[in-house]
């Protein structure tokens, strides 16, 4: 609701309860005496506007609302006890005019927060009056109207907070995947940054092979064989891959063990505390496999995040099989 949406909405709100106020001032002067009934009138419109513009949120404060609540039961005492059942016209008359402004009240309060105490307050006001009149009385004072307006309100104020939870969710749910998704981001642009380095590195080796015509030690073929793994782990291996997971994975090559990666996106949402929890599980996996093959994957649209298996070549299966939530 848009902001002059909201404050007309308030504004109708406001007249029908100074209509209510209005016309009961009207019949002051049939009172027996005028002082309790005077600050029942105020006492309502203090409740009035605490109702309508006590806080810009759907929920009142706590002491708002049991304030409303409290109000809402003292008024009808205040008036009815100034004013004789003889004295009352049968056919009605705005001498009850607090039935139609308590029960406004008790239905704003509903709809912002409190239908308990909506629904207490409504029951209070009719015991009220049918302890004064009598049940002859139910009719003629407004009393079924109050109750159909706090009804009418608790429906209604069920819905907005269905629509203001859901419209929470929504909002917090939004918040995480911009969070997740820009710590992705700033994921992907680490890996990349650790290509251009990892290709910055192997420069010397890439002289000396120029410079050698390809006629390579022993020990520069291992580190050639090991820059160019190294280089399609982080092509493959992105939000696998962290500083342990490749010193883990270098000295298992060293190994003879054969270790692969293929990332594709398994991890691309999940918190940093969780992703690295499962890169520390990856670490153990590859400190554990003494010899074979090792391959790690974060799939994408599965039930887990990540699975891991390795097996050794006379195995007859995987010695390790684990699938990461």
């Amino acid at each position: 609701m848009s902001n002059a949406s909201r404050h007309l909405f308030l504004g109708l709100l406001l007249a029908l309860g100074l209509n209510h106020f209005i016309l009961g001032m009207l019949w002051l002067p049939t009172y027996q005496h005028v002082a309790p009934v005077a600050l029942a009138f105020a006492l309502y419109a203090i409740s009035l506007f605490i109702s309508l513009y006590g806080s810009k949120k759907l929920r009142l404060p706590v002491l708002e609302g049991y304030l409303n609540f409290f109000i809402a039961v003292t008024v009808p005492i205040l008036v009815l006890s100034q004013l004789p059942v003889h004295r009352y016209n049968p056919s009605g008359s705005y001498q009850t005019w607090f039935v139609g402004g308590v029960s406004l009240v008790l239905a704003i309060g509903s709809a912002r927060g409190y239908p308990v105490l909506g629904w207490i307050g409504t029951a209070i006001l009719w015991l009220e009056v049918i302890v004064w009149g009598g049940p002859g009385l139910i009719t003629t004072t407004g009393l079924i109207g109050a109750l159909l307006m706090v009804l009418t309100a608790w429906a209604v104020g069920r819905g907005l907070r269905s629509t203001e939870a859901a419209a929470t969710d929504y909002y917090r749910r939004a918040a995480e995947l911009q969070t997740r998704t820009a710590q992705n981001i700033a994921r992907r642009e680490a890996g990349q940054h650790m290509v251009e380095t990892v290709l910055y590195s192997g420069l010397p080796l890439l002289e000396r092979i120029r410079d050698q015509a390809g006629k390579l030690s022993d020990a520069d073929r291992s580190e050639a064989i090991l820059l160019e793994s190294r280089f399609r782990d982080e092509i493959q291996g992105q939000n696998l891959l962290n500083d342990g997971v490749r010193l883990a994975t270098r000295e298992a090559r060293k190994r003879g063990v054969e270790v692969s990666f293929n990332d594709e996106g398994g991890m691309d949402l999940l918190p940093e505390d969780e992703a690295n929890a499962i890169r520390n599980s990856i670490i153990q996996a590859i400190n554990s496999t003494a010899s074979g093959k090792i391959h790690i994957a974060a799939p994408s649209g599965e039930t887990f995040r990540v699975s891991i298996v390795a097996q050794r070549p006379e195995a007859n299966g995987p010695d390790l099989w684990l699938r990461l939530p």
